[in-house]
Parts: structure tokens; C-alpha cells; sequence
């Protein structure tokens, strides 16, 4: 499976983030781990005498015999590592100037520097993990709430891709017992095993389950996006910094404070949501004013839903009801501010009163979000969720061949033309595991893992 020599060499990275740190890992893997590694530490046991993964804690040198650091080596033999190739990993003081020393030696030493995803690649064809594993190192590392992590990481232990190899099996099953009706018809005739259609009906079902999940899995890797609006001072950035928990915005009673878009990501039952508090829509000569208002409007264009705020105590004005219908067709929430100084006869029958300075504000605006981005959203669920758009995609194609197997069934088709639909079920499930996806496709994959991993 290798698609060129470039998965031949021993490749280098660091495998921590940049930047000062107590400590930092540098990886290795190839053919040549281990002579670069020695190359790097020459107070290392002696060939044959290097221990796998046993810890050496040894001076690190550079090509002109500078020191480096002290660092402690660690040395993984082929299969028995991460990518299935013989792995170092070096652990040195978290400097980044270290970790940049450490890079240079290795690659004088003959080292190449990885590419994004390059160690997942090399795991992957070397069948340590498949494709639904190795997309969930790239979602878990991405994940920004702890709900979009546990889903990752079920997919990194193998539970998605066990309920795929149950598919399988069901479908390898009909497979078989068409293509035995096909090639045996002379002796025993065409007719089927009555279990084929038992096996083809639970992969469709597990299938289409499945494929409904992807919302959540969407909702949880790329969150939403939800923009605070209204009029001046009708409390939108005290509502924003209670949904933060903290005083991120400015506050105050002079209408126009907020002049620009300010950012906050938040988790709303475990889905990352990013608030944009925005400025007061009104009319205005203001020049800076007049840019955050447009800069509202855009907003409002982008963002996946609205929480529209204005004073409860004043009531729903007619500026409020011709500024809300300007609003692009989304999701709603209208919100009637400052509840503890009254309120208006004029309020919307679906507005709830809520007052931005109370301790509970910013709970019961995370559950309105809730009740509104997340409406069918089960992240407390141990089912597993799809991750991508691809898995979805491959998902639905095998969901379909599935069902038109048992459509040419119901319709007593030839088993030669039904098994057709059920091989094109199994090529979905192989795309989707990885064993017959295109390496351009792979390439693509991999270059958007991040450096390192």
C-alpha cells in the first residue's frame, strides 16, 4: 500500500506543541530510528544491547559534538510501535530552542521532517489502526469540549469500527449465499438461504442509525456559531458575559458601547458554541458606529443561530420588531433583558424574561441554546457517532446497496444482478475502513492531521 519511497525514510517531529513547556517529545520513525538515535546519544548501549522500550536517560550531542540537553530516549522495534516501524522518542526540557537543536541533528543524521499526519499514515499502512481510527487521533486532538473528546476517543478505541465489522459480516453473508445460488444453480437450483434477508435487513438498519448520527458528530467537531443581537443597551454583551462566565465584554448604560464583534467559545451540552457579541442595531452618523452595525449584520449572515435580546422593562419597540424581521431565516432565541425592573405589556408570547446580572442567567441561556442548537442532540449517549462528512457518505452508500439487495429480492430478481448491490454495499464499508480508498484521497486525508502526528 506504500504509494511511494517517501514512506521509506525515517521521518522527524516534535510530537508536543510549541512553545516553553516543562517538557518536549521528539519522534522519530523508520528504518533508521535507532542509528539516528545513537547518532544523537553516544552513550547509548551499544548495538544489540539497546532495550525496547526501556528508558535511557543520556546526553544528547549534535553533528559538531555540542551538547544539547539531557534527555531521556526511549526505543520502539518494528512492529511493536505506534507507526509499526522501528519509533525513538526523545524527551528533552520544553525549550523551544532545544527541541529546534534536536530537529537539526536528527535531519543532519539523515532524518527527513515529517509531513501533517505522516506517523498516523505510517500507522495506518501498516494495519496498526484503519481509517475510522486514524480520522478519530485527528478528531480527539481537534476536540474543544469533553463530550467531542469522549465521542473521539470511542472511535480510537475501536467501537465504531467493531460495529462496521458486524456490517460486514451481515453483508458477506448475503454476499455469500447469493453468489452459492449463482454458481450452484445447476445442481441445487437458485433458490436462497432464508437467513439472507434477516442479514441484509440488520446491516440496513445499523446502517441508516448510523448515518442519522452525523448531526452529532458535525454538531460536536465543528460546533455552531450564534450571534447576540439587538438595539443599543438593551444588555446584549451582560448577556454574552454570563453565557462566558466572566467580563469579557464591556458594560455599561451609554447606548453604543460595543463597537466591533467580540468572540467567546462556550460548551452547551457538549457542543463548542462560539458567541458573538455584537453591536446595537440602529441607524447612526457615527462613522465607527456605522461599521459595527454592518459588522452585526455580517454576523448575523454567518452565524447558525440568533439570540435576539432587548429590554423587557421597555417592552418589544417597533425598531426591536423591524430590526428582528431584517434577521435571516435561522434559528430564533428572543430574549426579554432586564427582568428584575419589570415588565412591558408589549412582550412576544415565545420571549422569555430573563435578568443578565442574576447568578443563574448564564444557565438558563446555555439551556435555551440548548433546547434550540441541540433540540435532538444525545451526547450523554454511548452509541457511537459519525465523525465526518466522508463516514456519512460512505455510510449512506452502503445503507443503499443494502436496501437495493432486498428491493431486487422482494421483486425475486436474479441473485446474479442482487449480489451486485450487495458487493457495491462492501466496497462502501472497504472505502470507508480504508483497505480500497484511493491514495490521492489518503494524501488529502492526512495533510490536514497537524505536524507531528
Amino acid at each position: 500500500m506504500r504509494p511511494s519511497d517517501a514512506l521509506l525514510d525515517t521521518i522527524v517531529a516534535p510530537a508536543t506543541p510549541a512553545g516553553r513547556a516543562a517538557i518536549a517529545l521528539v519522534r522519530l520513525s523508520g528504518p533508521e530510528a535507532e542509528r539516528i538515535l545513537r547518532s544523537l546519544a553516544p552513550s547509548l548501549p551499544a548495538a544489540g544491547q539497546l532495550r525496547p522500550r526501556r528508558p535511557y536517560l543520556a546526553a544528547l550531542r549534535d553533528a559538531a559534538g555540542e551538547g544539547i540537553d539531557t534527555g531521556l530516549l526511549t526505543f520502539f522495534s518494528a512492529p511493536a510501535s505506534v507507526t509499526g516501524e522501528d519509533v525513538a522518542e526523545i524527551s528533552v526540557h520544553g525549550s523551544p530552542a532545544v527541541v529546534e537543536r534536536v530537529l537539526e541533528a536528527a535531519v543532519a543524521a539523515g532524518a527527513r521532517p515529517a509531513k501533517p499526519g505522516e506517523f498516523t499514515e505510517r500507522a495506518f499502512r501498516s494495519g496498526k489502526i484503519d481509517l475510522v481510527r486514524a480520522e478519530a487521533v485527528r478528531d480527539l486532538i481537534d476536540s474543544k469540549t469533553a463530550a467531542a473528546a469522549r465521542f473521539s476517543a470511542r472511535r480510537l478505541e475501536g467501537g465504531l469500527s467493531r460495529r462496521l465489522d458486524a456490517v460486514r459480516e451481515d453483508l458477506l453473508f448475503a454476499a455469500a449465499a447469493l453468489s452459492a445460488a449463482v454458481d450452484f444453480s445447476e445442481d441445487v437450483g437458485t433458490e436462497i438461504d432464508p437467513q439472507t434477508s434477516s442479514h441484509l435487513e440488520s446491516a440496513e438498519r445499523e446502517l441508516a442509525r448510523l448515518a442519522a448520527t452525523y448531526r452529532t458528530g458535525r454538531l460536536l467537531s465543528g460546533g455552531c456559531r450564534v450571534a447576540i443581537l439587538g438595539r443599543p443597551n438593551a444588555g446584549k454583551s451582560t448577556l454574552f458575559n454570563a453565557l462566558v462566565g466572566s467580563a469579557r465584554a464591556i458594560v455599561t448604560e451609554i447606548p453604543g458601547t460595543t463597537r466591533d464583534a467580540l468572540e467567546a467559545l462556550v460548551d452547551v451540552r457538549g457542543i463548542p458554541v462560539t458567541l458573538v457579541d455584537t453591536a446595537g442595531l440602529r441607524e447612526s452618523d457615527d462613522p465607527v458606529e456605522k461599521i459595527g452595525v454592518a459588522r452585526a449584520r455580517e454576523e448575523a449572515a454567518r452565524a447558525d443561530a440568533i439570540l435576539y435580546v432587548f429590554d423587557g422593562s421597555e417592552g418589544f419597540s417597533d425598531e426591536d420588531a423591524q430590526a428582528f424581521a431584517g434577521i435571516p431565516e435561522m434559528p430564533r432565541i428572543l430574549v426579554a433583558n432586564k427582568a428584575d425592573r419589570g415588565r412591558a405589556d408589549n412582550l412576544p408570547g415565545d420571549a422569555t424574561p430573563v435578568c443578565g446580572l442574576s447568578s443563574d442567567a448564564g444557565s438558563r441561556l446555555s439551556e435555551l441554546l440548548g433546547a434550540v442548537i441541540a433540540e435532538d442532540i444525545r451526547t450523554e449517549e454511548t452509541s457511537e457517532v459519525l465523525g465526518s462528512l466522508r463516514q456519512r457518505d460512505l455510510v449512506e452508500r452502503g445503507r443503499a446497496g443494502a436496501a437495493q439487495t432486498l428491493a431486487a429480492l422482494a421483486r425475486h430478481d436474479s441473485p446474479e444482478y442482487a449480489v451486485t448491490h450487495c458487493h457495491a454495499a462492501l466496497d462502501a464499508l472497504a472505502d470507508l475502513t480504508g483497505e480500497t480508498t484511493p491514495d490521492d484521497v489518503l494524501a488529502r486525508l492526512f495533510s490536514t492531521f497537524c505536524i507531528g502526528k
